[in-house]
């Protein structure tokens, strides 16, 4: 692997200063219609954020657990353990402590966590079950084996291979009239009823489908039999005329408070849909106007992380700027240059160590935060120039990326 590189940081914040200044200065032309335009997005960022009580109240029971075994796993992991199973189990009790009420669940599967930290060899957790022939065999939830088959049936699609065992766990979805319904009876979620918010399943099951329904190059992975095409058409037909807010052109969980249906707009659940319809995707530039607006708000309604680095969600920020660029105005794009400059700054300076590591504080594995962290750098054109749609600076006075030496 050659050609991997870093910009000196001092070098970035002096550029990043430069397309700030001609950001700043394209924003405050005194054009009426911009100025319309820049009020019409502020508006958009007032949008519904909803706090639950019983979230507040799980955290307190069960988070000091949470941090103390994830801290355990994280240093398993640095010491060269891929700890398969525990991740999976980890991120299930984050699940059942963020998003439902389930608290005899949650003590239970933190046991089975701190059990499964000393188990050594934990491959078992990553092979095909021969029950339903999903992966991910240290969940519980269907939801989250049906998103942990995903990266395996790709890797197969890749290698022109077909899966040993028969798909069973599609069965829930197997017709259009049974996603369909899925997808309804998770769209609202009414917390203070059933003391469960839907929007992880909602986020992770359309990440899911969106690849095995709507990427062409996985359609050989299905029997022919499977009715693919008729279940992408349903799942389309449910995204663009049920699901997306047209005013703000995003996508987001829906909640019922007080016998009134309130829509979130979600950075997380947008940044998957237009991810897997890209030009398809329908009201282009209420999203580009919306992406903006919510620059302030805390994620997953907006770019922020408690004012720390987080590679995830700045690379969902970078890909909806990019598949909305065509669609912004000239001062949209200048402040997305800025934007994305100082993100890139950011990533470089708080994420990687001197050594070349990703920090994995807001990670569940080291194996996340290599990925999100590769995956952001990629996504802004740090590693391939090819890609570098937001700027023509020519980025000069380089030295050697850290992570390539233990990449190599």
């Amino acid at each position: 692997m050659k050609g991997f590189s870093v910009v000196r940081i001092d070098r970035i914040i002096r550029l990043a200063a430069t397309v700030c200044l001609v950001g700043i200065v394209a924003v405050s032309l005194p054009l009426q219609s911009a100025q319309a335009k820049m009020k019409l997005r502020l508006s958009l960022s007032e949008g519904f954020i909803p706090k639950f009580e019983q979230k507040r109240r799980m955290n307190g029971l069960f988070r000091p657990r949470i941090k103390t075994l994830h801290k355990e796993l994280l240093a398993l992991n640095r010491s060269g353990r891929t700890m398969a199973c525990s991740t999976q189990i980890i991120k299930e009790a984050k699940w059942l402590m963020n998003y439902t009420n389930r608290a005899e669940d949650l003590s239970r599967r933190l046991d089975d966590l701190e059990k499964s930290l000393s188990v050594a060899d934990q491959s078992f957790a990553r092979g095909q079950n021969s029950k339903d022939g999903s992966w991910g065999a240290c969940f519980e939830e269907w939801f989250y084996r049906l998103h942990t088959s995903v990266d395996p049936l790709k890797e197969l699609a890749v290698r022109g291979e077909k899966p040993k065992l028969p798909l069973k766990f599609l069965e829930p979805i197997n017709t259009p009239e049974k996603l369909t319904a899925m997808f309804q009876g998770l769209l609202i979620s009414d917390v203070a009823r059933d003391g469960i918010n839907h929007r992880k399943e909602l986020n992770l099951i359309f990440t899911s489908l969106g690849q095995l329904l709507l990427l062409p190059d996985l359609a050989g992975l299905f029997p022919q039999e499977f009715p693919r095409d008729a279940l992408a058409t349903a799942l389309i037909r449910f995204i663009d005329d049920v699901w997306q807010n047209k005013k703000s052109g995003y996508w987001g969980a829906w909640y019922k408070i007080d016998g009134e249906i309130r829509k979130t707009d979600d950075l997380s659940i947008t940044f998957h849909i237009i991810s897997y319809r890209q030009d398809e995707a329908k009201h282009r530039r209420q999203l580009a106007d919306t992406t903006f607006a919510i620059r302030r708000l805390r994620y997953p309604y907006g770019w922020q992380d408690r004012g720390t680095q987080n590679n995830h969600h700045a690379y969902d920020v970078v890909r909806l700027l990019r598949l909305t660029w065509p669609d912004m105005m000239l001062e949209q794009r200048a402040r997305g240059s800025a934007e994305i400059m100082i993100m890139e700054v950011r990533s470089l300076g708080h994420s990687l160590r001197r050594d070349g590591s990703f920090i994995e504080t807001p990670y569940d594995s080291v194996a996340e935060a290599y990925y999100f962290g590769i995956s952001f750098l990629d996504e802004v054109g740090f590693l391939r120039p090819s890609k570098r749609f937001w700027t023509r600076l020519d980025l000069e006075n380089v030295e050697p990326l850290p992570i390539y030496r233990r990449l190599a």
